[in-house]
């Protein structure tokens, strides 16, 4: 962790006025497309807005939700290595890791799952799998819990 902290961009991360600010208003830019990509799609598999089609919402919110991860990930590894050595200790760090690990993957999980099911309209079935409403269930509170837990590690 000492030799990451020594870095020159870890430097600049801890030393700038307004490098790191600028980096966390990217980084909650990112949530808020990832989060809110994802949001619209899990909604409409629990019901909410049954009239939208589902494969055309899925070829929007695809590349919004992997836009935003990407920026998401890129400036919470900027602000990671400002202080690696406090983060990899934090409980919640590691939980919050964890979670974007496992949430990553019920996303993949339910991606494959509705690719199926979508018909050539681009609608879904009236009878969404009660399993797949709990993955969009999870998923909501899953990222809902990494959002809180990344605030969170700034004051505890």
């Amino acid at each position: 962790m000492q030799a990451i902290e020594g870095l020159w961009i870890a430097q600049l991360m801890r030393e700038s006025l307004w490098l790191y600010p600028t980096v966390e208003t990217l980084h909650l830019w990112g949530i808020g497309a990832l989060f809110g990509s994802i949001l619209l799609v899990d909604l409409r598999l629990l019901g909410v807005g049954r009239g939208l089609e589902l494969r055309p919402l899925l070829r929007f919110a695809v590349p919004v939700t992997i836009s935003g991860f990407v920026l998401a990930a890129a400036t919470g590894f900027l602000m990671f290595i400002a202080h690696p050595s406090e983060f990899i200790t934090s409980t919640l760090f590691v939980l919050k890791m964890t979670l974007l690990m496992l949430l990553g993957l019920n996303a993949i999980s339910l991606h494959l799952r509705i690719g199926p099911i979508v018909g050539p309209s681009g609608r879904a079935p009236a009878d969404i799998a009660p399993s797949m409403r709990l993955q969009a269930v999870v998923s909501v509170l899953g990222w809902a819990i990494v959002i809180g837990l990344g605030r969170w590690l700034a004051y505890v």
